[in-house]
């Protein structure tokens, strides 16, 4: 008998609230090891809450949560394969670089001095420079050389773009698919809120908005089963006849349907009949789509289906 993996990290029914806020609301799901997840979502869905939960800083009210399937909260040896990259660089009263690596070669016993003086040449960064002189891109930068660097089976980058420009945004990217080449066995969690950015790192993705989940998907299976088909109007509207329309609208005199497909035969036969033309959402798209309609919000159709 194969023996059964166990998630990185799962939720099961996982609620938290604050006051008259409910910040988490029934919240299942896992995530596998070895992957790069995206916990997507707008700011305030939640996404800080969870992170919170991961790292043992929060005990959640209802539901369980699991890290490499042990309780998290006061529990020591579940956090020991765990690094957290916050959004807010804070360094205490380490003076540079240097004393941070020391003080991180303690701290993640998978730590990578090699890697870690490595990647201070890719991001630009001094090593015995005062970090008080740092700027804000620098200092966000410091500590994703940390995470790439720590070893953990579970990194964990909290909006890991905020501060750098667009040449670091992408080189942070490039190095984060290229240390989960050289290892493998290393799970990646990134939680923003922009998701086309990391749309093409991502092996999976997480959803959720106003703590709820919307989605959570291999990126394969995403762009298998949600599609834009657009064409002639008519054509448009005889393909998708029957189908989940998750929203509608007109560019450049060509109908657009985005669609929910409810099995691999209905993109199968869209292609065949060669009738429309049909291309995946993108995720940041596909995201505003789920969230309006899970809030309520009616898809956009000019003529429904008879």
């Amino acid at each position: 008998m194969q023996d059964q993996i166990v998630p990185v990290f799962e939720a099961e029914a996982l609620s938290q609230r604050f006051g008259k806020t409910q910040a988490l609301d029934g919240l299942t799901f896992a995530i596998a090891p070895g992957q790069i997840v995206g916990l997507l979502g707008r700011n305030g869905a939640g996404k800080s809450t969870l992170l919170r939960i991961v790292s043992g800083q929060l005990k959640h009210k209802e539901g369980n949560a699991w890290l490499f399937g042990q309780r998290i909260y006061n529990n020591t040896p579940a956090l020991a394969s765990l690094c957290v990259i916050g959004d807010t660089p804070d360094f205490g009263k380490l003076k540079n670089i240097k004393q941070l690596f020391f003080v991180c070669a303690g701290l993640f016993p998978g730590w990578k001095k090699q890697r870690a003086m490595e990647l201070l040449e890719q991001f630009e960064l001094p090593y015995t420079k005062p970090l008080k002189g740092f700027s804000r891109g620098m200092k966000t930068a410091a500590l994703l050389a940390v995470g790439l660097s720590s070893g953990a089976l579970f990194t964990v980058f909290d909006e890991p773009s905020l501060g750098l420009d667009a040449v670091m945004r992408e080189r942070f990217y490039d190095l984060l698919l290229e240390e989960k080449q050289q290892d493998p066995n290393r799970t990646f969690l990134l939680s923003t809120h922009l998701i086309d950015e990391v749309a093409r790192v991502l092996d999976s993705a997480v959803m959720i908005d106003k703590g709820h989940l919307l989605c959570q998907a291999q990126m394969e299976d995403i762009n298998r089963i949600y599609l834009s088909v657009s064409g002639a109007p008519d054509a448009v509207r005889e393909e998708t006849k029957g189908m989940t329309i998750l929203r509608e609208e007109t560019v450049a005199g060509s109908l657009v349907r985005h669609l929910r497909l409810n099995s691999v035969t209905e993109g199968q036969r869209l292609k065949e009949e060669g009738k429309v033309q049909i291309a995946p959402i993108s995720l940041q798209r596909l995201f505003v789509f789920l969230a309006q309609t899970h809030n309520g919000v009616e898809p956009d159709i000019e003529e429904a289906d008879e």
